[in-house]
């Protein structure tokens, strides 16, 4: 019996054509443009984060006190230090610090470039990043800024003084050629395979002629080649932007729960390979940026909330006292004797009482609510805690400080120990934070002089 062969007409076949035609030109597009915006937002997000993590090591009253006698000076130096750091281990151009001067325009105030240094007081070229950092948000330029340094995007956050103002600003240049030519080698790329699949469409009409079996098994072919190809994509992207070499920490998150080109090799269609790698650029995209996160607003060495994430939420909480809505205490606490103990043991034991202490707090107030805001002082901001509550987790944090030294291996020189206070907001006394803040670092001094009078002879 002869078998019967699905034919069709040239018009039809011209039209079903044309139709895959600009449906693929059209998801080239779009791909494209989708692509162009996840590698800017991840370029961003990593300029961001190298400049939040530098901000964080500034100390805001410090920045805003500089002056023109400082250059050169101890404190310019310890600053200098502290930027290089990041100059020697990060890729990007400058890296220096600004200061709004007062009259709507911005000037150099530590500048780490060690051939051609700004001088304190040099004008600084202003973009809507700068004003928007002047405003106490962090941010990268949307557009490239020259000045006679280059042309560069630029990364900018804000150092906060204690009083909750910016008191300078963190500054981060990356090359302008260097950021613009990662998007155009992504957008070439996709562009080519965009080019690649008309190629294959115009191959796919004459296939029709022949055997539409064959047409429709070969355009099956070559969409799973571009799920593929997206893949490679993928993979490009982290290695140009630095993502899997930032740190341990972010190897790890780009290998968990991600998914990968192996894991979606047995699907049978090429457009389930293409969601799948979408679904794994989303799922790496949002692992990095919290990553990034944690790194800016946490405290390296004890895993406490560090100084910005401590004043952010200063912020907050200065809102909700103007707005009549804020019910919170705070505990402050200090290591006792710490400078006697790095002077007699070293500051390995030192570091090991303050990380003592951090664990301590956390374990009773939550690690959410505890901030390192200086080398050995801790604060824990509570929300909707009163007085009572806080006498109760006080009981509970000596039975904990009790178990702490107890498990301290025999022969432990120094056991853990630090003083405490405690304050909560009172609505017809406390007109900001820094009120409260007051009075519990007030009661926390007067608990160290206690200590002191037991102990007879340490002295901090």
């Amino acid at each position: 019996m002869r078998k019967k062969r699905l034919r069709l007409n040239t018009k039809t076949i011209v039209a079903i054509t044309l139709i895959l035609l600009s449906v693929t030109i059209i998801v080239g597009v779009m791909l494209a443009l989708k692509s162009r915006d996840s590698m800017k937002s991840i370029i961003n997000e990593q300029m961001l984060g190298v400049a939040k993590t530098a901000g964080a090591l500034m100390d805001g009253d410090e920045l805003a006190a500089i002056s023109e006698k400082d250059a050169g000076g101890d404190t310019q130096k310890e600053i200098l230090g502290k930027l290089n750091l990041f100059s020697a281990n990060f890729d990007f151009e400058y890296i220096y610090i600004v200061r709004a001067s007062g009259d709507g325009k911005f000037i150099f105030i530590v500048d780490a470039d060690p051939k051609d240094p700004a001088s304190y007081g040099e004008e600084v070229v202003y973009s809507p990043a700068l004003g928007a950092a002047s405003k106490g948000k962090a941010t990268v330029d949307d557009i490239s800024v020259g000045d006679e340094w280059g042309k560069f995007y630029t990364a900018y956050c804000p150092v906060m003084t204690s009083e909750g103002n910016v008191g300078g600003i963190v500054g981060i240049d990356f090359d302008a050629e260097w950021y613009e030519s990662q998007i155009a080698k992504n957008m070439i790329y996709i562009l080519f395979v965009g080019v690649i699949a008309l190629l294959v469409g115009g191959g796919i009409i004459l296939l029709v002629t022949v055997n539409l079996r064959k047409k429709f098994d070969r355009l099956n072919e070559e969409t799973t080649s571009i799920a593929s190809d997206i893949g490679t994509l993928l993979e490009e992207i982290h290695s140009e932007s630095g993502y899997s070499e930032i740190a341990p920490e972010a190897q790890l998150l780009a290998g968990v729960d991600t998914v990968t080109i192996e894991e979606i090799e047995g699907e049978p269609y090429g457009i389930e390979k293409l969601a799948a790698e979408v679904k794994a650029i989303k799922i790496n995209l949002k692992r990095y940026i919290t990553y990034v996160h944690q790194k800016a607003y946490t405290d390296g060495m004890t895993g406490a909330g560090n100084k910005t994430a401590y004043l952010e939420l200063v912020r907050n909480l200065n809102d909700k006292i103007a707005e009549g809505c804020a019910n919170f205490s705070i505990a402050v606490f200090d290591v006792d004797y710490l400078k006697s103990v790095n002077d007699e043991y070293g500051h390995e034991m030192g570091d090991s009482l303050i990380n003592g202490t951090a664990e301590c707090v956390k374990n009773v107030f939550g690690t959410k609510n505890v901030f390192r805001i200086g080398g050995d002082e801790f604060i824990a901001v509570l929300q909707d805690y009163s007085a009572d509550d806080m006498e109760e987790a006080f009981k509970r944090l000596d039975f904990e400080i009790k178990h702490a030294n107890a498990a301290l291996p025999k022969g432990a020189k120094v056991p853990i120990a630090f003083s405490m206070g405690a304050a909560t907001f009172t609505p017809d006394i406390d007109k900001a934070f820094k009120n409260v803040f007051r009075r519990a670092d007030k009661n926390m001094y007067k608990n160290k002089d206690e200590h002191h009078k037991n102990s007879g002879n340490i002295e901090e």
